[in-house]
C-alpha cells in the first residue's frame, strides 16, 4: 500500500503505570497497561518540507521547527528514509498527562511511516522519536504503546505481557502539564544526596512485584492498598504536588480502593481503583475542577 493510499493506522494505545514508575529508570520493574485512549496516524505525500498537524492537541509543527514533535519527525524520517510527509494525527488521548502521549504519538507515527511495520522494527523506529522528548525513556510506553495489553516491564528484559483480565479505572486530569524529562532528572539529582529518594525508589520497584501478584489473582482490595502504598513513595521523593494529593483524597473519600498519580508526576493525572464506584469518584473530582473519564486497562491491539 502505497503512502497516497494510505487511509488510517491501527490505534498506538496510551498508558498508565499502576506501580514501578521512576524505579523503572533505575533498572526495577513497572507494572503498567495499555488503556482504550490514543491515537491514529495517517501519512500524506506533500511538497516543501514535512509536517504534523493534530488538531484534538492545536498542534501544527514544521520539520525544521525547534519542537521536540519536530526533532522526533526529523529523526524517524530519517531512519525510515522517506521525507516532505504530512502527518495527521487524531484520537481521544490528552497530551503531556502522564499517559503516554509522546509514545502513543511516536509509535502512530511510525506505524504511519512503513505500512506493515511491527514487532522489533516497530518498536525501534519509535523509540528514536521518543527520545527527543524525554532524556531518559524508559521504554515501557512504546511498549505498551505498540502491544496493548498488561505488562511487567525492565529495562534489561523489556515487556513481559500478563494474561490478566481487563480492569476499569477512573483517571483525572489535574489540568497542569508537566515534562517527564524534567521530573526524571530531578529525582535523579535529589538521589545523589538523600537517601531517603533512594530508598523510596527500592520501595517503589518492591511494591510493583507486590502489584504484579494481586492484578494476577484479580484481588483488587490488595491491588488498591499497593496503589496507596506506592502513592507515599511518590510523595517522598519529590514528584507528587498539592493539586495531585487534593485529588488522590477526593478519589479515597469517594470509595476508591486506591488512588496514585500515574507517571512521572508533577502534574498530569492520577488513577483510582474503584469498582461499582467509579461515578462517585468522578463527581469527587468535578467538585474539585477537573476532568476524569473511566477507561479499561490492559487494551490489545
Amino acid at each position: 500500500m502505497s503512502l497516497s493510499e494510505q487511509r488510517q493506522t491501527p490505534k498506538a494505545w496510551g498508558k498508565i503505570i499502576l506501580a514501578g514508575e521512576h524505579a523503572v529508570v533505575y533498572g526495577h520493574t513497572a507494572l503498567a497497561g495499555a488503556i482504550t485512549r490514543g491515537l491514529s496516524c495517517r501519512a500524506q505525500p506533500c511538497t516543501g518540507g514535512s509536517r504534523l498537524l493534530a488538531p484534538d492537541w492545536h498542534l501544527d509543527v514544521a520539520q525544521a521547527e525547534d519542537h521536540p514533535v519536530a526533532r522526533a519527525m526529523r529523526v524517524m524520517l530519517e531512519a525510515a528514509d522517506r521525507s516532505d510527509i504530512i502527518f495527521h494525527v487524531d484520537g481521544d488521548l490528552p497530551a503531556a498527562a502522564g499517559l503516554g502521549s509522546s509514545a502513543a504519538l511516536c509509535v502512530a507515527m511510525a506505524r504511519a511511516l512503513v505500512p506493515g511495520i511491527d514487532g522489533e522494527r516497530l518498536v525501534q523506529l519509535a523509540n528514536l522519536g521518543e527520545q527527543c522528548f524525554h532524556e531518559r525513556p524508559s521504554g515501557v510506553d512504546v511498549a505498551l504503546s505498540s502491544q496493548g495489553g498488561f505488562g511487567v516491564y525492565q529495562r534489561a528484559s523489556g515487556l513481559r505481557q500478563l494474561p490478566c483480565a481487563a480492569l476499569p479505572i477512573v483517571v483525572g486530569l489535574s489540568g497542569q502539564a508537566r515534562r517527564t524529562a524534567a521530573m526524571v532528572s530531578g529525582v535523579a539529582e535529589r538521589m545523589k544526596s538523600s537517601a531517603q529518594v533512594r530508598e523510596g525508589i527500592d520501595e517503589l520497584g518492591r511494591l510493583a512485584k507486590d502489584a504484579e501478584t494481586a492484578l494476577i489473582a484479580c484481588e483488587h482490595e490488595a491491588l488498591g492498598s499497593v496503589m496507596n502504598a506506592c502513592q507515599v513513595q511518590l510523595e517522598r521523593i519529590g514528584v507528587s504536588i498539592a493539586i495531585l494529593d487534593a485529588m488522590i483524597a477526593a478519589a479515597r473519600s469517594a470509595g476508591a480502593l486506591g488512588a496514585k498519580l500515574t507517571g512521572a508526576g508533577g502534574g498530569g493525572a492520577i488513577i483510582a481503583l474503584a469498582p461499582g464506584r467509579e461515578e462517585a469518584v468522578m463527581k469527587a473530582l468535578a467538585d474539585l475542577g477537573h476532568q476524569s473519564f473511566v477507561t479499561t486497562v490492559g487494551a490489545r491491539q
